[in-house]
């Protein structure tokens, strides 16, 4: 299997199951390969940081296309 073949299959995951796959990648790199421990958490932030933003654009446009559809969000005291 060629690194493109990989990619594309990865690429074919649910959101939720990449970043499984990252976290668990980023989670070996650093303790088999030696990487200091400082630079993994550095990138597994890194990691988080952009999902968490994919995620909040993902709800802001699906909220954003529901209200556009007419749906109205209950509203709170």
């Amino acid at each position: 299997m060629t690194l493109e073949q990989l990619e594309a299959e990865v690429l074919a995951l649910s959101k939720d199951s990449q970043v499984i796959l990252l976290a668990r990648l980023l989670e070996r790199l650093g303790q088999e390969s030696g990487i200091d421990q400082e630079i993994a958490a550095s990138w597994a932030e890194e990691v988080f940081q952009r999902v968490r933003a994919s995620f909040t654009e993902l709800v802001e446009n699906r909220i954003q296309k529901s209200i556009s559809r007419g749906f109205k969000p209950p509203k709170f005291c």
